[in-house]
């Protein structure tokens, strides 16, 4: 191999570590950033989507949606069609280290579900 192709592949290797540096340090400055309103489970009928907002506090920022059902049994039977009876995460994504969480909670008629990232 010449010198000037090492050299080469040098600069290149430099330059995308630098590039995964920035990105990844870049994610962790932004608190405030939430995960795409597409990253939602898709919900199933006849539960309606009452309401999608972004919620933020002390811990961080998380995206939340409101579903309306008709009882606390079809609450419960949603959760589990949904696979959503404990928080799960997603891969952690090598470009920017971060993963999407989501989880459940509910109260009565109510489901709420919550998208939050994991740094």
């Amino acid at each position: 191999m010449g010198k000037r192709r090492r050299h080469l592949i040098l600069i290149a290797v430099s330059l995308l570590t630098f590039a995964w540096v920035v990105s990844a340090g870049l994610t962790f400055i932004d608190e405030g950033r939430t995960p795409p309103e597409s990253a939602f489970p898709t919900v199933p009928g006849p539960a309606l989507v009452k309401s999608v907002s972004k919620q933020c506090a002390s811990g961080g920022c998380w995206r939340e949606m409101a579903i309306e059902t008709g009882s606390t049994a079809e609450t419960k039977e949603l959760i589990n069609e949904m696979d959503l009876s404990q928080e799960r995460c997603g891969a952690r994504n090598l470009l920017t280290l971060i993963r999407i969480c989501t989880g459940s909670g509910f109260e009565g008629k109510e489901l709420g579900i919550y998208l939050r990232y994991d740094y």
